[in-house]
């Protein structure tokens, strides 16, 4: 692991996406402790503190208002991380069995993991800055690569990161054309102890399993290392790539 020095989240313009979840909220902590020259900029559904961009991530004219709001006040950003994720909805969770398909489920999940981050790139990419390297990076997962699945199960979840992945992998080869500088990653947090995953940490006992801190800061490793020969890859948690 390379020394977490930081440096791309110095004295930089950044947008977290879902920046009051679990995840997102330990990388903002973790940047506002950095350096005072960052401008941290915290995208949610729901604002708690004035100084937040609400933005509806599943309504096309809610995330173009925001992105625009954003581009008036910022001019561009040097890095974007859109740190929204779903895996279980009310009564629901990962299917063992394609038995338990339910369209209700699939769909809330592919809202959350795939249409939104398709509509967050429409607006949000034209924001990286073309003077320098700029990234921007979505929360993918191991379960989204078909050619690392030799479990099955979790239908729904698998198949919205593999959606994902086309996405960040079509979104890279565009910007080597549009923006040569900017970069499109996916990033594997590994399993972190969030809402997310808590009704399922008890049952991974062999699994190591990061708290929020630890895997911000692998998240932030990640994007502080990573380099134009990267772009498209998808990239867990010790800085290797994940197979499609």
């Amino acid at each position: 692991m390379k020394k977490e020095n930081y440096q791309r989240f110095k004295n930089a313009k950044i947008a977290i996406i879902g920046a009051n979840g679990g995840i997102g909220s330990a990388i903002i902590n973790k940047i506002y402790n950095l350096d005072v020259t960052n401008e941290v900029i915290e995208i949610v559904r729901t604002k708690k503190h004035s100084n937040q961009f609400e933005m509806d991530m599943l309504d096309d004219n809610s995330i173009f208002s925001c992105a625009e709001e954003i581009q008036k006040k910022y001019n561009n950003l040097d890095i974007i991380i859109n740190a929204t994720g779903l895996l279980h909805v009310g009564n629901y969770k990962p299917e063992r069995t394609f038995r338990e398909i339910n369209y209700d489920y699939l769909n809330e999940i592919f809202k959350i993991n795939t249409f939104s981050p398709f509509l967050i790139s429409k607006y949000f990419s034209p924001l990286l800055n073309k003077n320098h390297t700029s990234i921007i990076a979505f929360l993918s997962a191991r379960l989204g690569s078909i050619s690392d699945n030799s479990l099955g199960g979790w239908y729904s979840y698998r198949s919205s990161k593999a959606a994902l992945n086309m996405l960040i992998k079509t979104l890279s080869l565009e910007l080597a054309y549009t923006n040569k500088n900017a970069i499109c990653i996916g990033i594997h947090p590994g399993t972190v102890d969030t809402k997310l995953s808590s009704p399922f940490t008890e049952k991974m006992r062999n699994k190591k399993i990061f708290t929020k801190d630890e895997a911000a800061g692998y998240l932030m490793n990640i994007i502080n290392n990573v380099d134009s020969l990267q772009n498209g890859y998808i990239i867990d948690w010790q800085e290797k790539k994940i197979d499609y």
